[in-house]
């Protein structure tokens, strides 16, 4: 029989400790910070200067011409920090700074000597509420400010955005699960339901591309690896845009980073705050102007004792003596796991583990030091070069991957631990020495940009590694505490808590891994005419990720490692043009023409010493149209294709030989080099109408047909060795889909009460599947013909589409002005949400006041109804038998954590 589900991955118990699964996350659609640009030139005189070439730099690049009467317009400008330049004949070119925080009227005039732009007037319009006037839906976050604020995650900034949601971490299965705020938690994204990997994360429109523990090669972007405190803003664009830089591994849409741009003046601060768990997070940034040379320099703190700190842990791997007597244990000693454990296809995982427990100290601190240099020089009034450094290190001692246990005692077992249900770490990894976990990143930037003739030329290029490690072992020898029964010389013995010398067999494991993804970026943008603008760019990007791995049984080495060799490469070209029709409507078409190879290693090669390359090509369009009947409202649509390249992870390895530890059965994984790309077509429609003159009403429908979506089937394959195998592929479906529909509602004010509500939902189903599908004699479709969805085969169970997942977050607070305020979030997580929890609502309230006209006070009280923050349920007792339900189905193991309910406060200094 066949069991299909989303990206399984089957992992040896040894290294589950250091990697772990991803998942399906859900997700829907949200409001966008977005404005219109209008303005004149004029020279020192007031004279309006016409045919003055205008471009905008920064989330959105632009360019264009002033008309006849000197005016000038940009249309669908994210929020965000620009540099507006003008140019004209005779007056040379000059270039300042504008922050865009609504629909903006700009004034610039030459001063008589013609040494600078001079902007008379920077007017924010009436309404002070989000109104979106882009084809895309683009939501713009500001990771500084929130580092600042003394957050350290991208997911507490990110998940609270309708329409994203952070990538599920197995559910608990990997140690860093249970860990909530860790640096090295792995961060992916899914934007309007897509996975991580058909969701893409730019700096500057190239792609990153970089993993670490947990994470499967190629499978997406993890962003614990970078900074928040480098990062001036980012966009989170939903749908298919038709100004997206890129469609590659953009099927849902595309999270965007922005470093630093060149400063005006002078500026220092410094911010503290408390970590949850005790210990200390803090950020600086100095930002220095110097003549046409401007740096912002930043450095990050996050020392934390983590949410166990120094406390006893259990672990219970077999000791080889104990008081220099050897140890067996037998009978009611051992158990499996639940045979409910069956999501992954399987009757039951089938591990044995002891339930002799060793107490020992231990440790969940981390210590993270992150920061970012962005250097901007202006070579000419037309050129100006950019650098931009950031990276982290992080370290970390943690504990190993959690599985439940039944403990059933013998009748004369008088010990400390009860008969029942625990949840304990595996059969080894921190007796008496924890994992150690290391991580690092190294992001590097160079870009040039120049006017040529009437128009913007942009060369940039960019160098991304990331780097992690996981490393244990056990020390032969030491006093421990024993819990729990077993048999000692053949007796029963029975363990109180009292200390024992035991020794163990030599067991450790040690694996590295690097990323290497570089890219290059080629564009040219012009204006024509008085309304339009057109351009062209190329982006080429390569990624590999050479990995080792060792580990270590007694007197048995192994280990194996992934050559540098083995890589991924994408060639992307577009063409755009774009303008206003008229007054009320603007339209924007680019075509897409992607390459992508690879080259791995033969997987039915026993040495794997030949290699296989296959390369595809791809083109198509996307288009995105504004209508603005009344200055109130705007109708806008966009249009488009997408296309994603499989996992590097999908494409490597052996056919290798079946596994039958478990004892119950066999399983094998075999390598399909013979995938196809993963190909789309999504349009998104939305509406904005201003209902009042603060007041702001948006909706966004969206769909995304996917064709040839990656999907891992598990299916019953004969027998090996008189057990019966399973064997999993990853294939290429038929015809898949994502849709989502946002409504989202907000009164925002300067001064004053102010208010949000907004909700959504999204699903994603199977719509058909390749003929053949199905070709076991006991499901009711054999070599099918109709290609649709077969209930309780196709999707069902742990990933059953027939409930859309829904989320919503609501904020009501008052404001006095920016700094002096004071708010309360809910933000909902409905069922199948990333938390692998029920349905939920987790509360949040805010304290903004200044102190000083240099120094202001933030105080957060977080998760104030403690929901899901006990992070050491996980390492002890628990009663599993309510344990929720997934559309119906039991949740496997155990849900994760959402963080722990503390007050945070956080003190900022600033100086300009």
């Amino acid at each position: 029989m066949v069991k299909a589900t989303y990206r399984a991955s089957i992992v040896l118990l040894l290294l589950a400790s250091c990697f772990s699964t991803t998942q399906l996350a859900r997700a829907q659609v949200a409001p966008t910070n977005s404005a219109a640009i209008s303005g004149s030139v004029s020279d020192s005189s007031g004279k309006r200067v016409v045919n003055a070439n205008v471009t905008l730099s920064g989330p959105r690049s632009a360019a264009t011409q002033t008309d006849a009467h000197g005016l000038f317009v940009f249309v669908g400008v994210p929020f965000g920090t620009y540099q507006l330049s003008a140019a004209a004949q005779g007056l040379g070119t000059v270039t300042r700074s504008i922050t865009v925080e609504g629909d903006t009227n700009i004034v610039i005039q030459y001063q008589p000597l013609g040494g600078n732009l001079k902007v008379i007037a920077n007017v924010s319009s009436s309404a002070n509420a989000l109104f979106n006037i882009t084809p895309a839906s683009i939501t713009q976050v500001s990771p500084i400010a929130n580092a600042f604020e003394g957050k350290t995650s991208w997911r507490t900034i990110l998940e609270q955005i309708p329409g994203v949601a952070q990538a599920g971490l197995g559910n608990g299965e990997n140690s860093q699960a249970g860990l909530p705020d860790s640096p090295i938690v792995p961060m992916q994204i899914s934007i309007n339901g897509a996975l991580p990997y058909e969701t893409a994360t730019l700096l500057d429109d190239m792609p990153l591309i970089g993993g670490s523990f947990g994470l499967l090669a190629g499978s997406g972007t993890n962003l614990a690896n970078y900074p928040l405190n480098g990062f001036d803003s980012a966009d989170v664009v939903r749908g298919p845009g038709a100004n997206a830089p890129s469609i590659v591994d953009s099927i849902g849409g595309s999270l965007v980073l922005h470093p630093f741009r060149a400063i005006e003046q002078n500026n220092y601060n410094v911010s503290v705050s408390t970590d949850p768990y005790g210990g200390i997070v803090a950020n600086a940034l100095m930002g220095l102007r110097w003549k046409k040379f401007s740096v912002v320099m930043t450095y990050g703190v996050n020392d934390s004792p983590g949410p166990l700190a120094s406390a006893h842990v259990m672990a219970n791997y077999i000791p080889a003596t104990i008081n220099g007597e050897s140890f067996s244990c037998t009978g009611a000693c051992h158990s499996s796991l639940p045979a409910t454990s069956n999501y992954s296809g399987f009757p039951s995982y089938g591990y044995q583990t002891a339930l002799l427990v060793c107490c020992a100290q231990n440790s969940t601190a981390w210590n993270q030091h992150s920061g970012s240099i962005a250097v901007n020089y202006a070579l000419s009034p037309s050129a100006n070069f950019e650098l931009f450094y950031g990276g982290t290190t992080v370290n970390q001692r943690s504990l190993p991957i959690a599985c439940t246990n039944i403990f059933t005692p013998p009748s004369s077992y008088s010990g400390s631990i009860a008969a029942g249900q625990y949840i304990l770490p595996a059969t080894f990894g921190t007796a008496l020495e924890p994992i150690v976990f290391k991580q690092a990143s190294s992001l590097l930037e160079e870009k040039l940009t120049m006017q040529v003739g009437r128009g913007t030329l942009r060369l940039a290029a960019l160098q991304n590694r990331t780097f992690s490690s996981c490393v244990f072992s056990i020390d032969p020898s030491g006093n421990v505490q024993l819990f729990g029964g077993g048999t000692l010389n053949g007796m029963p013995a029975v363990f109180n808590g009292g200390s024992y010398n035991v020794t163990y067999t030599p067991i450790g494991l040690d694996t590295r891994q690097q990323s290497n993804n570089r890219d290059l970026l080629v564009g040219y943008s012009t204006p024509i005419g008085e309304n339009f603008h057109a351009g062209t760019s190329f982006v080429k990007s390569y990624y590999d990720i050479p990995s080792q791995q060792s580990f270590q049984f007694g007197s048995f080495l192994g280990g194996n490692s992934l050559p540098s060799s083995v890589s991924q490469a994408t060639n992307e070209f577009r063409l755009f043009i774009g303008g206003n029709l008229s007054a009320r409507t603007s339209l924007d078409l680019s075509a897409y023409f992607v390459n992508a190879d690879y080259h791995v290693q033969n997987p039915n090669d026993p040495t794997l010493a030949t290699y296989i390359d296959e390369h595809y090509t791809y083109a198509a369009p996307r288009l995105g149209f504004v209508w603005r009947p009344t200055a109130s409202l705007a109708v806008r649509a966009a249009a488009g294709g997408g296309f994603a390249e499989a996992p590097l992870f999908d494409l490597v390895g052996s056919n290798g030989t079946p596994d039958c530890s478990s004892g119950t059965s066999c399983v094998v994984t075999l390598t399909n080099t013979n995938l196809q790309p993963e190909k789309s077509f999504s349009f998104d429609l939305g509406t904005d109408i201003r209902l009042r003159r603060n007041t702001v009403l948006s909706l966004d429908i969206y769909r995304s047909n996917l064709y040839g979506q990656f999907y891992g089937s598990t299916s019953s394959t004969g027998t090996y060795l008189g057990l019966p195998l399973y064997t999993t592929q990853i294939g290429n479906l038929g015809e898949s889909r994502y849709e989502g529909v946002l409504l989202d509602l907000r009164h925002d004010v300067p001064q004053g009460l102010y208010w949000s509500i907004s909700g959504g939902l999204t699903r994603g189903y199977l719509v058909s599947v390749p003929a053949g599908f199905y070709n076991d004699p006991t499901v009711p479709c054999i070599n099918c013909t109709n290609l649709t969805v077969v209930p309780n085969v196709n999707f069902n169970g742990t990933f059953d589409a027939s409930i859309p997942y829904s989320q919503a977050l609501g904020t009501l607070g008052y404001r006095w002005n920016p700094e002096k305020y004071i708010n309360i979030v809910g933000t909902y997580y409905g069922n199948n949400n990333t938390y692998f929890r029920p349905a939920f609502v987790e509360w949040d309230a805010n304290l903004g006041y200044p102190v000083h006209k240099n120094v202001a006070l933030l105080v957060t009280f977080r998760n104030i109804t403690g929901i899901y923050n006990n992070a050491e349920q996980i390492w002890g007792p628990t009663n599993l038998s309510g344990a929720p339900t997934m559309s119906g189905k039991p949740y496997p193991l155990f849900g994760e954590e959402y963080g722990p309910r503390t007050i945070i406060v956080t003190t900022m200094f600033h100086l300009q």
